[in-house]
């Protein structure tokens, strides 16, 4: 089984971002997974946005809705990007599908003219990370 079979049993992921000094940032955040591929939204000028224009290296593992990763929990390193406008109107309409509250918080915010308040985040895993993945695969 590979890390996003397991992580998306759970609702929630912890998703850690790096400051320029290296220092770790967990964050707990809702995501929705569409084929092989990962997604978070979150505001547009928050903390990890910031963090990920510096350095787009991420650590994902799932967690509750306050943070807390189980012991022995699986995990991996990835790479994050930043999606354009498109890409997160998609994301917002998958987000909506998975967390129906969502849809009156996307809603009051276009209402006030927050249109552009959010923006998406794929999340890859590295490479390394995948062979590993395969290779505990092999074993069981």
């Amino acid at each position: 089984m590979t890390w996003l079979n397991e992580t998306i049993r759970g609702r929630h992921i912890s998703l850690t971002t790096f400051r320029e000094n290296g220092q770790a940032v967990p964050t707990p955040v809702g995501f929705v997974v569409d084929g092989d591929e990962l997604f978070v939204l979150t505001a547009r000028d928050s903390g990890k946005v910031r963090r990920l224009r510096d350095n787009p290296s991420v650590v994902v593992a799932p967690c509750d809705g306050r943070g807390r990763i189980a012991e022995g929990a699986p995990g991996t390193n990835g790479t994050a990007r930043l999606l354009d406008e498109t890409e997160t109107a998609r994301v917002r309409r998958l987000m909506s599908r998975r967390y129906p509250a969502a849809r009156l918080v996307f809603w009051w915010n276009r209402f006030r003219g927050d249109r552009d308040r959010w923006i998406g985040i794929e999340v890859t895993p590295s490479t390394i990370a995948l062979v590993a993945d395969l290779a505990k695969g092999h074993r069981r």
